[in-house]
């Protein structure tokens, strides 16, 4: 009879109609804006950081709450010793809500926004039509930290044991430069150093070397070109057969590939027209890191070529990145949502629904963990 009901109320695009999530209020708190400090990201980018009193919202201590843009701060009129009303999006972020103008006592200050890099002292820059300042200078130390832990991070290169900690430390003591640096450490003198016995050099120059043979597409994404998330990654990845391929596409080669628009493409041909950029990938490659690819989309031969895969609910024998990833690895590729063009839905443990809007698709097979596993051919 329940799913009677359900099918009967039936759903819309983006929710069924028979299910209702409560979302309780915001737990909130008031504290003391005390200064402002600003960080430089691995894009130049400059982020305004709150440093307010300690005050625990939800279990959590909050003293530090990112304030995006110098947009942000003029909208809430947030000035340096505001009384400010504080809660955490989802009781996960902390941010500002607004400040409490009432009670201003007129010892407050206005927050200023430097006009130099904090860190190098460039002259900063702001894009027409954004609302962030960046620091134009891509040797910035700040840049050059930030994207030495973007590149070894999980989504990335995944070198599991040169974590953000251990990159600032190897950078300050001059082990680590650049991003080519992390394939030429010295491990003699790393052995000095406290804290780094054999198992945990062992660990890491394994997993430096495991991360010269990941697939082109984390490369990609572990370079930091502005715009280019995992999605694009892949597609960029699989449009060609050796990465340094792109120095010599054109704007318009890459407005044709998927879901990559003109910011994107411009983006992508400025980091590619870079002659530094090109640099640390020619350097990366005679250090044996792989800039080809060895997908089976672009390579063709794959047992799944031009087939379209999505996986919904909980997988219990694969994890999802790895099925995906398997999926490519055969020339098949992921869709992000249920349409006309999806060929398989594999279904894990509380599918959701995807699986009802697949079932009104009759050209759309639905598979479960295992019907998957055995069209791979795999064992698990």
């Amino acid at each position: 009879m329940t799913y009677a009901l359900q099918d009967k109320l039936g759903m819309t695009t983006h929710h069924p109609r028979w299910a209702i999530a409560y979302k309780f209020k915001a737990r909130q708190a008031t504290s003391k804006l005390r200064k402002v400090e600003f960080q430089v990201g691995r894009t130049g980018s400059i982020t305004p950081v709150a440093k307010i009193d300690p005050v625990p919202i939800g279990g959590v201590t909050v003293g530090s709450i990112s304030l995006f843009n110098e947009d942000v701060v003029r909208e809430k009129d947030l000035k340096i010793g505001d009384t400010v009303l504080v809660e955490r999006a989802g009781d996960v972020i902390p941010y500002i809500v607004k400040s409490v103008a009432d009670l201003r006592d007129g010892s407050e200050e206005d927050i200023v926004f430097p006009k130099h890099c904090p860190v190098c002292n460039s002259r900063l820059e702001k894009p027409e039509g954004e609302s962030v300042w960046r620091c134009p200078n891509i040797n910035c130390e700040a840049q050059v930290i930030e994207r030495m832990i973007h590149f070894v991070s999980k989504d990335a290169m995944d070198i599991r044991s040169l974590g953000e900690s251990n990159v600032r430390k190897f950078y300050t003591l001059g082990l680590m430069k650049d991003i080519p640096g992390i394939y030429e450490l010295d491990f003699s003198k790393l052995e000095q150093l406290e804290g780094f016995g054999k198992k945990s050099l062992s660990n890491l120059q394994e997993a430096i070397a495991h991360s010269k043979t990941q697939p082109l597409h984390r490369l990609v994404f572990g370079l930091g070109i502005r715009y280019v998330g995992e999605t694009t990654a892949k597609t960029l990845a699989n449009a060609v057969s050796h990465l340094l391929d792109y120095t010599e596409w054109s704007e318009e080669q890459l407005l044709a590939l998927e879901d990559i628009g003109p910011k994107v493409a411009g983006s992508i041909r400025q980091f590619f027209d870079n002659k530094d950029n090109v640099a640390v990938l020619k350097k990366l490659e005679s250090l044996g890191v792989n800039l080809q690819n060895t997908n089976s989309a672009q390579v063709g031969g794959g047992s799944l070529d031009g087939q379209t895969f999505l996986f919904t609910g909980t997988l219990s024998k694969l994890k999802r990145s790895d099925a995906e990833e398997l999926v490519e690895q055969q020339g098949g590729k992921i869709l992000s949502g249920v349409s006309s063009k999806l060929n398989y839905l594999v279904v894990g443990e509380d599918a959701g629904s995807k699986l009802e809007k697949a079932k009104k698709i009759n050209t759309i097979k639905v598979l479960t963990e295992d019907e998957f596993i055995k069209l791979l051919a795999i064992s698990i």
